[in-house]
């Protein structure tokens, strides 16, 4: 249950934002509460407990979620572009169709997150938590995933046009059909993946572990494979169209039905 005197501050904008001025070191405790539709645009809800709190459709831009709890809570159709969600813990958290664009969400916690349908453009997710997270049909051109954990995520059909994967972990993560165009997945795991039909053209995986990935039908013309570790993954059917294999490693590779006249190899 809430605290009622914190819940009631927090419905007076100038009180609460003088009495967390005041109290620094309280953790207000707002969890299990309805916030539908609330504006909450550029609110200090730094280390707040929002768990299991109903956020449908908040306005939380800009808003200071640094270190807050919002496990299991639902989200869903919030506006959270701009926010820092820094450390923040959302396992389970419910945030279909949320705006993200721009987010901070540095080692935050989202494991088990519904992100579907999300706008992610630019949002910085760098060594944040997002194993088995769904991410099917994000948007997020130019999102950067750094040292993400992503394994076993679903990413089915996701836009990621441009994204930074720089030692992300997509171990076992679905891939099926996303566009990952001219994305950097530089020295990324990317082991036993999912990825038929996968959109990789422009991407730069040098370096990569693809070993046991499913990669059939990709497109992974001018792709730079340079010195990646592709080992027993299949390529059946894939375009390798201009691509860069100098150096990759393409030991029990499946490369049936792929055209191997123009590729780059030294």
């Amino acid at each position: 249950m809430a605290n009622q005197t914190h819940l009631a501050l927090l419905h007076k904008e100038k009180n609460w934002i003088s009495w967390r001025i005041n109290n620094p070191q309280i953790c207000p405790d707002l969890q299990n509460i309805d916030l539908t539709e609330k504006n909450l645009k550029k609110a200090n809800l730094c280390g707040v407990n929002l768990s299991k709190s109903n956020l449908k459709q908040v306005n939380l831009s800009q808003a200071n979620l640094e270190k807050a709890q919002l496990i299991q809570a639902t989200l869903i159709g919030s506006n959270l572009s701009c926010a820092n969600l820094n450390q923040a813990n959302l396992i389970g958290a419910n945030l279909l169709q949320t705006n993200l664009k721009k987010a901070r969400l540095w080692e935050a916690n989202l494991i088990g997150t519904c992100l579907r349908n999300s706008q992610i453009q630019k949002a910085d997710f760098s060594g944040a938590q997002l194993n088995r997270t769904n991410l099917s049909e994000a948007c997020g051109q130019e999102t950067n995933f750094c040292e993400t954990n992503l394994s076993q995520a679903s990413l089915y059909e996701a836009e990621l046009q441009g994204a930074y994967f720089y030692r992300a972990n997509l171990y076992k993560a679905q891939l099926i059909q996303a566009h990952l165009h001219s994305s950097y997945l530089c020295h990324a795991n990317l082991r036993e993946i999912k990825g038929d039909r996968l959109d990789l053209r422009w991407a730069n995986l040098s370096q990569a572990k693809l070993q046991g990935a499913s990669l059939q039908g990709a497109d992974l013309s001018y792709a730079n494979l340079s010195y990646a570790n592709l080992e027993g993954a299949n390529l059946q059917g894939a375009n390798l169209h201009g691509a860069d294999l100098t150096g990759t490693n393409l030991e029990q590779t499946d490369l049936c039905g792929v055209d191997l006249s123009k590729i780059i190899q030294t």
